[in-house]
């Protein structure tokens, strides 16, 4: 009876440590299974949050570039639109200020009529003439014998016309004239333009936060120094703001100089003297005596014309002083005439 209960004993031992063991074989397995399970769900989560990402990268990218394929990416309408509205966004903030300039040297043959020609233009395209230099080189006009023979008049025209109107005003100035030189530049100044921009809001918003700090101010000594501070924001914020004004107008109104130059044709007045022989040498120095000395008794002439009345008025004065001395010598010879007969009548 003891060695079947020992026997006994002995197999549920054994059983028991089987089923230890495999519950135990199982547990690590399940414990690893899980853990690889685990592995595999994170990897899975890692590979998917890659993807994700590299997902979002690429339509930022395409639609950054507008190239990305409406049916893959969504509905076709809601892409359009959508790049419409980036489209939008993006031109507002790349909008870049632009300052043309242009510079135009004109010759014509009338002047009269290119002068006008322009100004019409000017006031066309909605331009204003922001200053006019006109001069006119013939210094001799006001003699008898003045022939213009070459252009004398020039005239310098600084205009601003409006910069939507610029290349169709610059194309109009080809036919007044034969354009001898044209120069043309553009100024971008569109980072100084949005510099000062940020510039003015963020003066603005100091200007707005002194002026509620001055209204909170208890005492004279903190609305003295707040005071002082809202003074040098203002001054700042209105130069800038000036300075923004000057370049919103030069952005409006592109500038456009024209020189304009009178040019006449050439006209051969006569044949050029020959001076290689003596009688031409001769002739030319008969001829220019003669002209000299026509020249000297003219300015003679002149000179006594000019001296005439100065001439009579020395004659009558000279008349008189003469014509006492003279009265004075007559009575003098008469009375020493008197004294010889009287003289002789006594010897008598």
């Amino acid at each position: 009876m003891k060695r079947l209960v020992k026997e006994f004993t002995t197999v549920l031992a054994a059983a028991v440590f089987t089923a230890c063991f495999l519950t135990g074989c199982g547990s690590a397995e399940s414990y690893s299974a899980f853990q690889t399970d685990n592995a595999a769900a994170e990897d899975a989560g890692y590979n998917a949050g890659i993807a994700q990402d590299t997902y979002s990268s690429d339509m930022k990218s395409a639609s950054d570039a507008g190239e990305y394929d409406e049916a893959e990416y969504g509905d076709k309408d809601s892409a359009a639109q959508n790049k419409d509205i980036t489209a939008d966004d993006a031109a507002t903030l790349l909008e870049e200020k632009l300052v043309y300039r242009c510079n135009l040297e004109i010759q014509t043959l009338d002047y009269a009529g290119t002068v006008k020609s322009i100004k019409e233009a000017i006031t066309q395209y909605g331009g204003v003439i922001q200053s006019e230099n006109e001069t006119d080189s013939s210094y001799d006009w006001y003699y008898e014998d003045y022939r213009k023979t070459q252009g004398t008049m020039h005239n310098y025209i600084e205009v601003r016309v409006p910069s939507a109107n610029y290349d169709s005003f610059v194309s109009a100035l080809d036919g007044v004239g034969k354009l001898t030189s044209k120069s043309t530049s553009i100024d971008n100044i569109s980072q100084q333009y949005y510099d000062t921009t940020t510039q003015i809001e963020a003066l603005q918003i100091q200007e707005k936060n002194l002026l509620a700090m001055l209204e909170q101010c208890e005492t004279i000594e903190d609305m003295i120094t707040v005071q002082d501070k809202l003074t040098s924001v203002q001054y700042e914020l209105n130069g800038l703001q000036t300075s923004k004004r000057y370049m919103d107008v030069d952005v409006a109104y592109s500038y456009v100089n024209i020189s304009i130059e009178e040019v006449m044709e050439y006209r051969p007045d006569e044949e050029p003297l020959k001076i290689n022989t003596f009688a031409d040498r001769l002739l030319n120095t008969l001829k220019s005596t003669g002209s000299g000395f026509l020249k000297f008794l003219e300015l003679a002439l002149f000179l006594v014309i000019r001296l005439f009345p100065y001439g009579v008025i020395i004659g009558i004065i000279c008349f008189f002083i003469f014509r006492r001395k003279w009265k004075k010598r007559r009575e003098e010879k008469k009375s020493r005439k008197e004294a010889e007969e009287n003289s002789h009548d006594l010897k008598s």
